[in-house]
């Protein structure tokens, strides 16, 4: 049993389970720290990709030059001829063709998304919904669950912890700006329905779920966190203050305990036992300095009566 052992055993054995019950409480609240700053920074990417479309929507649309890769509609123009450009058949003197592309706030967005997915960018996002216009916006498995949740429980969002990766969703509301594209499919732009069709995206009303921002952001291994928080000359500090404890309870506590001990066990014996209590102070506040002096009290006391029974017992002359 733990309290047949030594004072230091026993000092040794509750440090290492106080140890382990400070690194389970270290492990609960960094793995919370952790994970709320994951949640943090996916709220900041949301924020920053909303406030985009905010930009875009203000507009309308925004048009972009000379860029046909994924437009919804298109703007031919005439600008001054540059000193080194040749006019185009048919065009003014001083004249040149320029074309201009339209990019609605969805579409802007999905490509700043796919411009983020290229880069060094750990933080990863796209636009989704379970009604989705452009095939493209598929939701995953995560994303699914997500519009889910956000439809029933009328959460503004949502998060998982996936194996590898923090997905968090952020839901999004139609505006008004919103309304025109993604009404009523008769009124809807002509490229719009050109380009998506009719069937999905459509009958939207202003504040309806228009689908989530999701968020992807990669994890790391609960170590490797922890290492970057914890340096090992702060684990050398931990050991360190361990060692400091067991001398300190070694030369303060179980010393003075063996002496004490040995002089106790020499009395009971009536042998003499010198307990070296001239040194110490009757207003100690060291318990076991108290315990040495009534010791030593015990002592004297016990060399009194055993001298009051020896004369006791000496034959009268």
């Amino acid at each position: 049993m733990l309290g047949n052992r030594s004072i230091g055993t026993q000092f040794a054995l509750i440090f290492v389970l106080s140890l382990g019950v400070l690194g389970a409480a270290f492990y609960f609240i960094l793995d919370r720290v952790y994970y709320n700053q994951l949640q943090s920074q996916a709220e900041t990417v949301a924020d920053n990709v909303d406030a985009f479309g905010n930009w875009v929507a203000q507009y309308g649309r925004v048009w972009v030059k000379d860029n046909d890769q994924s437009y919804l509609g298109h703007l031919g123009l005439m600008q001054p001829q540059a000193a080194d450009a040749a006019a185009a058949p048919g065009a003014a003197p001083g004249m040149v063709p320029v074309s201009f592309y339209s990019k609605n706030p969805a579409l802007a967005q999905r490509e700043f998304s796919e411009a983020v997915e290229k880069s060094a960018s750990p933080a990863k996002f796209r636009m989704t919904s379970d009604n989705f216009m452009n095939p493209v916006n598929r939701p995953d498995a995560f994303e699914e669950r997500a519009l889910n949740k956000v439809r029933e429980g009328k959460l503004h969002e949502y998060f998982e912890i996936l194996p590898g990766s923090f997905r968090y969703a952020r839901t999004l509301y139609h505006k008004a700006s919103c309304i025109g594209c993604h009404g009523d499919p008769q009124t809807a732009p002509a490229d719009v329905k050109l380009r998506y069709g009719m069937e999905h995206g459509f009958n939207y009303k202003e504040g309806d779920v228009a689908g989530v921002i999701s968020v992807r952001l990669p994890t790391k291994p609960f170590m490797e966190v922890a290492l970057g928080v914890i340096a090992p000359w702060q684990i050398a500090l931990i050991l360190a203050s361990f060692v400091i404890s067991f001398v300190f309870i070694q030369f303060a506590i179980v010393r003075p305990i063996k002496r004490l001990t040995q002089a106790t066990a020499a009395v009971s014996v009536g042998e003499k036992a010198n307990l070296d209590v001239s040194r110490l102070s009757p207003r100690s506040a060291n318990e076991l300095h108290q315990l040495a002096l009534a010791t030593d009290r015990l002592r004297t006391s016990l060399e009194m009566v055993a001298a009051r029974l020896r004369a006791q017992k000496k034959p009268a002359p």
